[in-house]
């Protein structure tokens, strides 16, 4: 067994050796330094804070927090772009709640039900949740038939009607009607509508 180490006075307190040793090494029980506990203590503090904030009072985290930003940018971009926005800008807008829900207000009091259905199953117009299209799924053809109407007037032009910002929001509400999936209607018409594979 190695030699007791000898006592020593450090902060005017003796050094206080503990019973146990392990391969001959025995330790001082000394009083951790104050640097080192007000660090620790200050974590402490911090980790209950970011509990309370994060989890708590159900501030976004992680990738919740990225779809957050991401949107807050689409948003940016789609207020500084001139001219009609692209495929990839709507696609980045078409996952905001907020639009999606002023697209269904839209949709219920501007005369969309009349021809679609009150839940865009069809009507005299096409049936807007399933998977067959005569003017393809894409986000920007969505858009163009809204502002410009489509097949001799039957689908009226909404572009003296609804600001822009009103036609996205109407094919937003569109495009997520498409993620929930199909859902049954007025049948389709296979000499105008085809099968469309675009997902978002």
């Amino acid at each position: 067994m190695a030699d007791q180490p000898e006592p020593s006075q450090t902060g005017g307190e003796t050094d206080q050796i503990r019973e146990h040793h392990y391969d001959g090494i025995q330790e001082y029980d000394n009083a951790l330094p104050r640097w080192w506990l007000t660090l620790f203590y200050l974590s402490i503090v911090w980790a209950i804070g970011y509990m309370i904030w994060y989890h708590v009072m159900n501030k976004p985290v992680g990738p919740a927090q990225l779809q957050q930003d991401l949107a807050e940018l689409a948003e940016l971009r789609a207020k500084n772009q001139t001219g009609p926005l692209s495929e990839d800008a709507l696609r980045a807008l078409s996952t905001s709640p907020e639009r999606i829900a002023k697209g269904a207000a839209l949709y219920a009091s501007t005369g969309c039900t009349t021809c679609h259905g009150a839940d865009g199953t069809g009507g005299v117009g096409p049936n807007l949740r399933d998977v067959f299209w005569i003017h393809g799924s894409a986000l920007v053809k969505i858009v163009e038939v809204i502002h410009d109407g489509a097949a001799n007037n039957q689908m009226p032009a909404q572009k003296n009607n609804m600001l822009g910002d009103d036609i996205h929001n109407l094919a937003i509400l569109l495009v997520d009607w498409n993620r929930k999936g199909a859902k049954a209607g007025k049948a389709i018409d296979p000499t105008k509508e085809l099968e469309d594979s675009i997902r978002y």
